[in-house]
């Protein structure tokens, strides 16, 4: 349990260092094991580690993710389609923002 603690803990934090300096258009905030994105017209995505399943779970554009510790890889992946995660959070906030944003991971 440790273990997942740990890793997620920094996966969020490095999560909201990229965010930061990956667009000015964004209010990033990391509380609690809650990291919230926060775009100018309001809306949000929403990152949070989930010790019972131990999973980040990310809620963003009305859907969700389960991203697991995939030790072969040393990355987190979503259960259903794979993708990893940072990956995908940049992804999704290119397509909000509407221009490329790259995260560092």
């Amino acid at each position: 349990m440790a273990d997942f603690e740990q890793r997620a803990e920094e996966a969020l934090r490095k999560l909201e260092s990229s965010l930061r300096d990956a667009a000015d258009e964004l209010e990033v905030d990391l509380a609690d094991g809650i990291l919230t994105v926060e775009f100018e017209d309001g809306s949000k995505f929403l990152l949070n580690s989930h010790s019972a399943s131990q999973q980040i779970w990310m809620s963003a554009n009305l859907a969700a993710w389960h991203f697991a510790w995939h030790a072969p890889t040393s990355s987190w992946r979503d259960t259903k389609s794979g993708a990893e995660l940072f990956t995908e959070v940049g992804k999704l906030v290119s397509e909000k923002l509407a221009q490329p944003v790259k995260l560092k991971i």
